[in-house]
């Protein structure tokens, strides 16, 4: 009689479910009689499922799985909508910290998105810079500089997540009296909550060119294939694979070698060369730029 194999089956991802209530009241409208349009209702939901998914996805470079289910009937007359967010405990935590709908585990630098977006008030952003490894992002706006965990930075300069944003907070609320926003947690605590005076300051993404700045540092072992004894722009450099590109030389020490001719080149002379490159990404384009931070033998 032949032995029956027996077939290992993948363990089933286990999910949690963590439950949030969005709250919507106004004195004086429709909110105040607990009813609510149902199309602005039906944009809310559909712009709280864009957030949570857009947010899950930046974060885990898509890699998260998350489901968002409304767990009481949306119908007109209602002012508090129940959410159930289905995924892997750390997933449903960190999407729910890191958008102010929860209390996280550790704060965030900058704080939640939600916060982030009241301390900027809907201004444009210039650019935002992450370097190297760096946990945290430098957001220029037009008052200035704004530090924040970089990936609510990624998640601040999302056209996706901005639009949803405002059809969860601003617009079912926009020209109501003391109109507040409110989400509540477990035990139905308020998390966070959202007064008639900071409202508008959750509009869609500003317009204006964004950019995203990338800098990284590299020792490579290549030679010169190009030099410009002129300036300091013009130089190029060959690497083992053949690879060339153009190059700015900012090793000072080593540019007055070379102008005092204590430096000379061969054809086939390696230097160990420590190269800062810059990635500027724009919406319509991206640029890179290199510059040569120090040259050895």
């Amino acid at each position: 009689m032949a032995e029956e194999k027996v077939v290992s089956r993948p363990k089933k991802q286990e999910y949690s479910e963590e439950k949030f209530i969005v709250s919507y009241d106004a004195k004086e409208s429709a909110l105040a009689r607990h009813e609510i349009n149902a199309k602005d209702l039906g944009e809310a939901i559909l712009g709280m499922h864009n957030l949570i998914e857009e947010t899950a996805s930046i974060i885990s470079n898509g890699s998260a799985d998350v489901t968002l289910k409304v767990t009481t009937p949306a119908q007109e007359g209602s002012v508090e909508v129940v959410f159930a967010l289905l995924a892997d405990p750390a997933t449903a935590l960190k999407v729910l910290g890191i958008l102010g709908f929860a209390t996280p585990a550790a704060a965030f630098v900058g704080g939640s998105l939600i916060e982030l977006v009241q301390q900027i008030k809907g201004k444009k952003i210039t650019s935002v810079t992450i370097e190297g490894d760096s946990e945290t992002a430098d957001i220029m706006t037009a008052d200035g500089l704004v530090r924040a965990d970089k990936r609510i930075a990624k998640l601040i300069t999302n056209s996706k997540i901005r639009d949803a944003l405002h059809k969860v907070i601003q617009a079912p609320l926009t020209g109501k009296k003391d109109a507040q926003f409110k989400v509540k947690g477990n035990e139905e605590k308020t998390v966070i909550s959202i007064k008639e005076s900071a409202i508008d300051d959750f509009s869609r993404l500003p317009k204006g060119t964004l950019e995203e700045i990338s800098v990284e540092t590299e020792i490579v072992r290549a030679s010169f294939a190009q030099i410009n004894f002129e300036s300091a722009k013009g130089w190029r450099i060959r690497k083992h694979d053949g690879s060339e590109f153009a190059v700015t030389v900012k090793d000072k020490t080593f540019l007055d070698k070379v102008n005092s001719n204590q430096a000379t080149f061969q054809k086939d002379d390696n230097y160990n060369i420590t190269i800062e490159t810059t990635t500027t990404s724009r919406p319509t384009r991206s640029t890179i730029d290199r510059a040569i931070i120090k040259v050895e033998d």
